[in-house]
């Protein structure tokens, strides 16, 4: 079942030599019990997606349908649960009270309420400070209490922006296993993240967004079966990398080399052999399954490095 339905949505802010496109025809669909992560660098227009999604922001031009009905109205916004980044929260409240408010428009018998407010609680991971005053919480706390507030609206569609960030490790972990869950019961998940190891763990596929442009939908399960050369170069060896670009489609550049995807029966051996030839000296050289940071380094590559 289609939940998110994204057709050439365009979001335009300003006119004229002010005009700026902060989304610019972007289409995607979005099926019940997937996980979308969406990537790309700050600007890229990850936020502006998930406010439209949410009704947070209106259309100028193109059509997003959440859960079958146009976006910005009543029953498209009921749909979505949605957390923005940062938090919009309450600071004198306590996370159990801002919830329980949160519960109210959803729940009318004060039993159901506290059924509902025990369950994002669980999921969210909030049990220990949950009756604190939010005022205290550390960005990691905003970030799950968002996340508790986005799923006890028990939407069709949750709109997460970054919602595991400044999140310790272990409680990472056990988050993520939380989102799947929430979208293994017929929900779409869509989470915006600069944590590419943890959407690379958590989501089905990845959209990579690039100026506004979605450039990229990449299947999470495909980067597994591919790999990639990795190689480390120094000194002069790092000057003569334009020529491994030139000699190996899709090759791009790493901080300390170059990354070479092992596609069509290339082998490690080939591009060792090659870097031979060309004499670049090779200080270290590895075999890895390509990654998402690969994809944005493509990316950079194709589009030029954000502003």
């Amino acid at each position: 079942m289609t939940l998110v339905a994204c057709r050439a949505a365009t979001k335009v802010y300003g006119v004229g030599r002010r005009r700026r496109a902060a989304l610019e025809r972007c289409s995607f669909t979005a099926e019940a019990g997937e996980i979308i992560g969406v990537v790309g660098p700050n600007g890229a227009g990850k936020t502006t997606l998930l406010s439209l999604i949410a009704g947070e922001l209106p259309l100028t031009a193109g059509e997003l349908w959440v859960a079958g009905h146009r976006s910005g109205t009543r029953a498209a916004r009921r749909a979505v649960g949605f957390a923005p980044d940062p938090p919009v929260l309450p600071p004198d409240l306590t996370g159990t009270e801002w919830l329980t408010y949160l519960a109210s428009h959803r729940a009318r018998s004060a039993e159901r309420r506290a059924r509902l407010v025990a369950w994002a609680i669980g999921i969210a991971e909030l049990e220990s400070f949950v009756g604190k005053r939010i005022g205290t919480y550390s960005r990691g706390m905003t970030q799950r209490l968002g996340l508790a507030a986005a799923a006890l609206a028990r939407g069709a569609v949750l709109a997460l922006d970054e919602v595991l960030s400044g999140v310790d490790p272990l409680v990472q972990r056990r988050l993520r296993g939380q989102i799947a869950r929430l979208a293994s019961s017929r929900r779409a998940v869509i989470i915006a993240s600069h944590d590419l190891a943890a959407l690379e763990r958590l989501a089905t596929r990845v959209l990579v967004l690039w100026g506004g442009r979605l450039v990229a939908d990449v299947s999470t399960a495909r980067l597994v079966n591919e790999r990639v050369a990795e190689l480390t170069l120094a000194g002069s060896a790092l000057r003569q990398a334009e020529r491994l670009l030139l000699r190996f489609p899709g090759t791009v550049r790493t901080g300390q080399g170059v990354a070479v995807r092992l596609t069509g029966g290339r082998t490690v051996e080939e591009v060792l052999a090659a870097c031979r030839e060309e004499r670049i000296a090779v200080a270290a050289s590895r075999v890895r399954y390509r990654a998402l940071e690969d994809i944005l380094l493509e990316a950079a590559a194709l589009h030029g490095e954000p502003a």
